[in-house]
């Protein structure tokens, strides 16, 4: 079944474009690095999972080409002109590194993927005009249906590398991806809690959602399938998600769902409203620019076919915020989406348990367990405009695995530390300052940006365990949340996570360990007098830039 193998790599890939996109939106204004970008980095595998021989696949498209690189970083495209039937294409691996060694690789150029596979080599096939068959595990006669192995994700271009680590098509082998900026931090994710991968399964069984679960020959857990492909397959029923949207679409027969899909661009709205199995966007204008049938669960759970997003500016956002609000089981609770508070995701009854479960076990709670999984930032990718390297870390399926890197993530929370001890302002643009409104030193009374006058209440002392205070109050995050948008306020003292900061010299971030996010001003530049600050996850725009 190559067109299903086929379309499968294809919402995978879109994912992490999706992701691109964003971020790319995310960074404009920013200066570009003064370097470019060369034409291959270090890719440095570590296999810390105790298992082997490990194989390697770099494998990828390059101006609509599509092919495989060597170790060196030279890209092959694939041979062309084979006909319609799948062909064995030529072996592509790369031998990998032994239990508790390292190889490194170069990386090229490409969006594509880097497969790594345990014991045995993947089959992979072509079709046509060198295009490649994706492995597609959900049919049993795949070749590599009782193969164990796992991929990354990434784009390397001239705006740098984003690589993620993915759960899109299926839970299987536990790793960590990372980038290295110019600086030396390392910024990585994707890493497990202590025993994290077989809690996934453990609960998954336990929910009964087990049908996902593929064993090898000897029993032993290979993946749990992404529940969508499960539905396709018959492994699952459709019933835990029907319901829910037949009751989604009801709800918005009378009322608006305000789709809000660019966070740089709050004032870019989507109203949309249910007529008989439709539901219809329009502009502020009025005009109607998208409309979707009621989904059935496969398309909820793949955010596909009636959620098909295409690579547009309209009708695309809106698909995947749709889709995003309906897996995460928002689209009752919070008729304005995407929805900005973790904290309400995955409550439904009928929920994706799949998605949930994937986030639960993940050490920094990001995950990809679906295509849109960006939607709001809640994905595990990291990214750098001048990265210098890349890594992966094949980690131990039991367990608790090492951080990747120097723990200053951007997406894994560090260790508190890296402030800058002093007593002075905290500026942000060329006129304005970090401000207690009314120097009042009640507690909740939520931080904000004012002139710089340099009284009191402008005056932050940072202290060498981490806190940031002013009018004897320390800068805290919001009954310690770590949802983008949640409030920055002062409060009584108290040594908790939510009272430590660090300062990135590099980008001028001031990050709060515990959620990894940094200290933002509401609704980004341009900057201006009496805007509230809050967490958002760490961009390096303008409203992050602080001067100590």
């Amino acid at each position: 079944m190559p067109h299903d193998r086929k379309n499968s790599s294809r919402r995978a890939w879109a994912a992490l474009c999706a992701a691109v996109l964003a971020v790319s939106g995310a960074l404009v204004g920013v200066a570009a690095p003064a370097s470019a970008v060369p034409a291959t980095i270090p890719l440095t595998i570590t296999n810390d999972s105790g298992r082997g021989p490990i194989y390697l696949y770099v494998l990828g498209e390059r101006d609509g080409v599509a092919g495989w690189a060597d170790a060196g970083g030279t890209f092959h495209p694939w041979p062309g002109g084979v006909g319609p039937v799948p062909v064995p294409a030529p072996d592509a691996s790369i031998a990998g590194p032994g239990p508790g060694q390292s190889v490194t690789i170069r990386l090229p150029k490409l969006s594509g993927r880097v497969y790594y596979s345990y014991g045995q080599k993947m089959t992979f096939q072509i079709v046509l005009d060198g295009r490649l068959v994706q492995p597609a595990v959900q049919n049993d006669s795949d070749p590599n249906r009782n193969i164990l192995f796992n991929w990354t994700e990434y784009t390397l271009n001239d705006g740098g590398l984003w690589i993620n680590s993915t759960q899109v098509d299926h839970w299987s082998a536990p790793y960590q991806v990372g980038v290295q900026r110019a600086d030396g931090q390392v910024l990585s994710t994707g890493m497990l809690k202590p025993n994290g991968y077989e809690a996934f399964y453990t609960a998954l069984e336990g929910a009964g959602w087990g049908g996902l679960v593929q064993r090898a020959p000897d029993g032993s857990r290979l993946r749990a399938l992404n529940p969508s492909h499960g539905i396709d397959v018959g492994k699952i029923s459709s019933a835990s998600i029907d319901s829910y949207v037949t009751e989604v679409w009801n709800s918005y027969r009378t009322r608006d769902m305000v789709v809000t899909p660019f966070s740089h661009e709050p004032g870019t709205q989507f109203r949309g409203r249910v007529d008989g199995d439709w539901f219809r966007f329009r502009s502020g204008s009025g005009q109607e620019v998208a409309a979707f049938k009621k989904p059935d669960a496969s398309s909820v759970y793949g955010c596909h076919k009636d959620l098909q997003a295409p690579n547009d500016h309209v009708v695309g956002p809106i698909a995947r915020t749709l889709c995003a609000a309906l897996v995460r089981t928002t689209a009752l609770t919070n008729p304005n989406q995407p929805d900005a508070n973790s904290a309400g995701f995955y409550q439904d009854a009928r929920t994706n348990v799949y998605a949930k479960l994937a986030h639960q076990q993940m050490a920094n709670g990001k995950a990809y367990a679906f295509a849109f999984d960006d939607v709001g930032a809640h994905e595990s990718l990291v990214h750098d405009g001048n990265p210098q390297a890349a890594y992966i870390k094949l980690d131990p399926f039991t367990g608790t695995a090492t951080p990747l890197g120097n723990g200053g993530s951007t997406e894994q929370p560090g260790t508190p530390g890296g402030l800058p001890a002093g007593t002075g302002a905290l500026r942000i643009g060329s006129t304005l300052c970090l401000d207690v409104p009314w120097a009042d030193p009640t507690d909740t009374n939520q931080v904000q940006l004012a002139t710089c006058s340099g009284n009191a209440a402008q005056q932050w002392t940072r202290g060498t365990d981490g806190t940031v205070r002013a009018l004897g109050k320390c800068l805290d995050v919001a009954r310690s949340g770590t949802a983008d948008g949640t409030a920055v306020w002062i409060y009584t003292c108290n040594g908790t996570g939510a009272q430590k900061w660090t300062y990135d010299s590099a980008t001028k971030a001031l990050r709060n360990p515990q959620s990894g996010k940094c200290l933002d001003a509401q609704g980004g530049a341009p900057l201006r007098d009496g805007q509230k600050v809050q967490l958002w996850t760490c961009n390096q725009t303008e409203a992050q830039r602080w001067t100590l």
